[in-house]
């Protein structure tokens, strides 16, 4: 099992040099070109390291980054949180009457926006 994990772990690990090396490439024809959408993918590149850096520590293959009680700090990211999926249900209802690939791509840009603000809360609960 040891060596399934071992090997696990290198995986995750080149998968996250591939994602940053991906990324910085992509950021450099953004740069040339100030295509937006090329913005979004470097942003969705971004997005895709942090699910693996967190698959890491969550597995307590990457070091698990304890956790710190903080009322005035959960309840805020849980506000944060109720924002973000109110937002999130009112684009969702927008889109259904105008659909929009554009809103469409936003709003699973909140859905995990709304995600990583409940690991947020749940770190400082």
């Amino acid at each position: 099992m040891t060596a399934l994990r071992q090997a696990q772990k290198d995986q995750l690990k080149g998968m996250m040099r591939e994602l940053k090396r991906l990324q910085k490439q992509l950021q450099v024809i953004h740069d040339k070109t100030g295509y937006e959408d090329l913005g979004h993918g470097v942003l969705a590149l971004q997005i895709a390291g942090h699910t693996v850096e967190e698959t890491l520590e969550h597995t307590g293959l990457g070091g698990e980054i304890q956790r710190k009680p903080n009322p005035k700090a959960h309840r805020q990211a849980k506000q944060w949180q109720k924002i973000v999926r109110g937002l999130r249900l009112q684009g969702g209802t927008f889109v259904k009457a105008h659909p929009s690939e554009d809103l469409e791509t936003a709003l699973r840009a909140l859905e995990i926006a709304e995600g990583s603000l409940q690991e947020v809360a749940e770190h400082y609960e």
